[in-house]
Order: structure tokens, then sequence, then C-alpha cells
């Protein structure tokens, strides 16, 4: 698909994520390869991608080198969320139907335990340091909090309606919380639980990517087809982007300073160059695309796709689509679902 610009529908400068100079070298990431992932080891692990399938309430675990499913696992149903504790070397999958948290144990590849986890939970994120799993709750407007290790409660936040996607800053003092029926991002303090703030964004937030140097939040508003930017500084909404329909899920790129975006409503992932605040092409994937994660040094960007059941490979520098995995029923992957 040719490049499309997108609109910046806001009055702020157009370096407004950078707050320099505008240089392509430098520019917004200068500050964002202290976002950047570690160089992994010679004699580190095969990488994996775990995959919720909705439909099929499975978990499609995908060896990234080989690209096929080592392993499936039955877990409650329509698992939804996901993410990954490299610390402790598991994995957590909500299921929105089945009320259930669970926790994967990715040395084994089996699934170790599970806990009641609300009415309707969703997006999930764990914090390494301190040993917390966040869950939204989309049905009680609360994100529910367990121990890592034991799938024990450990308290709740209150946040806005209808929660979804939920992102921890890099080092876990921030939670937030995107609140699809109040069109809004709650910022909690998760050291002294408290609530931050309440920030305004686009109609029906969904994911939220946040840079690794703990800045930025960027978040994908369903159902205004647009991304926002929220400066975590000020605690406000700095830029909006124009992206595909339906805007699922994000994954930064601190290589070359732009963001993917899936874009459920027409098959695309829309790749955003974050210094200049545009749109630089869309790539074609698959049907319903949700899901998105990345393998930084690899280049290669991964898509769920729930329509066509399967894993788009994007080359993240060529832009390509140079492979498609099968994996199940209503692949979904709504958070972060690659280790290590």
């Amino acid at each position: 698909m040719p490049a499309s610009a997108a609109a910046v529908r806001t009055g702020v400068p157009r370096d407004v994520l950078t707050g320099a100079p505008r240089h392509r070298s430098y520019g917004l990431l200068v500050l964002l390869p202290l976002l950047g992932a570690g160089v992994q080891a010679a004699d580190a692990p095969a990488a994996l991608a775990f995959i919720t399938n909705q439909d099929a309430a499975t978990v499609s675990i995908v060896n990234l080198t080989e690209r096929t499913v080592s392993k499936t696992l039955s877990v409650a149903d329509e698992p939804f969320g996901i993410a990954i504790d490299r610390r402790y070397r598991l994995a957590f999958v909500t299921s929105s139907v089945g009320h259930q948290l669970s926790s994967i144990d990715i040395d084994t590849l089996t699934v170790v335990n599970h806990v009641e986890a609300g009415r309707a939970p969703r997006g999930v994120a764990v914090d390494t340091h301190s040993g917390r799993v966040y869950v939204a709750d989309q049905d009680t407007a609360r994100v529910r909090v367990f121990d890592a290790m034991t799938l024990a409660p450990r308290g709740e936040y209150h946040c806005g309606r209808a929660p979804g996607g939920v992102a921890l800053t890099p080092d876990g003092g921030r939670l937030l919380v995107a609140n699809r029926d109040d069109n809004d991002v709650t910022v909690i303090d998760t050291v002294n639980g408290v609530t931050e703030a309440r920030v305004t964004v686009g109609s029906a937030p969904a994911g939220i990517t946040v840079s690794p140097n703990g800045q930025y939040a960027f978040v994908a508003d369903q159902g205004s087809d647009e991304l926002t930017v929220v400066d975590l500084h000020g605690l406000q909404a700095s830029a909006t982007l124009n992206v595909g329909k339906q805007p699922e899920a994000s994954v930064f790129d601190p290589t070359r300073q732009t963001l993917f975006v899936t874009n459920r409503g027409d098959g695309t992932v829309s790749v955003l160059d974050l210094v200049e605040q545009r749109e630089i092409t869309r790539v074609r994937v698959g049907d319903h695309p949700a899901g998105i994660d990345m393998q930084v040094e690899a280049r290669r960007v991964y898509v769920a796709n729930g329509g066509t059941n399967n894993v788009s490979v994007i080359n993240a520098d060529t832009l390509a689509v140079e492979a498609t995995v099968p994996t199940g029923a209503g692949s979904r992957a709504f958070g972060r679902f690659i280790y290590p």
C-alpha cells in the first residue's frame, strides 16, 4: 500500500517527541535507545512467541527460529491477554470468559497455576522488579494485582470503565490503564498506590505501549482510528496521529524510532515515524490483526491475526511480510508475547 501522511491534529510542534533539534540520527529517540532491548547472549534459549487463541481456548507456542508451533496448551475459555516475566521465566494469560489468570512455565511449557481474576480479565502486564502481575478486569473497572510466583491476590486499583490495555513504565513505578468507555487513560503510582491522573485520549482506547525511557505512552484509539501520544512528564496528550481502521495494539522499534500499529479493521499494520510524526506506510497482513511484538536485534515484527488464525512476520527494515505461521482459531496475543 502506498505511504500516506498522518495528520497531527494538535497545535504541538513536530518536535514534541524529542525536545531537541530535528536531526534524523537524534530526535525522539536519542532518548529512546535508552528504550532499547538488551543484547541476547550467544547461548540464550530459543526465542518463543506465546499466542493466545481466543476461539480455541489455547495458547500456541511458536519457535521463532524454526517458525513453527512447538506446542499448543489448553487454557480457560477465550484467552486474550499475554505477558512475559523474563526473570522468573513465566508467561501469564488472561481468559475473559473463563475468568482466569494462568501462568505457564517457559522451561517446561506447561500450565503451572491459575486463579480467578475477575469477571472479564483482559489486558495483563508483569513487573519483574516487584514480582507483581496486573490484570484489567473489564466488567468491574478495576485492575487486580497478583503475585507472579503464586498468583496470590495482592490488592486492586480502581480505574475507568471497561479497562482493557495495561502497560508499565520500565521501572514499574507507573501503571497505565486504557479505559475504553471513558476515552481516557488512568495513570497509577504503584509505589504509593494512588491515581496520579486521568488523561483524555481518543475514542475507545485499547492497547498501550510505553517508550523504553518511560517518557511517552502510545495509545491505540480503536473508536477514532488514531494513535494518541501521551507525555508522561506533563501527563497530557501531546500529539495525535492517524492510522488505519480500529487500531488495537503497537510495538516500538528503538533502532529506527518507529512504531508499528495493528489495524484490526482493515488487515494492516501502520508504520509511524515518531520523529517526523507521520505514517510511513501500511503493511498488509492477515485479517483482524491484534497483538504485536518485536525481536529488536533480529529486526522482526510479529503480528497475531485473529481472522486468518496465523502470525505474520514482518522484516522491520524492508517493511515486507516474509513469512506466515499458522497458529490457532482467533489468534489475539494482546500484550507482550515474545521470550526472551
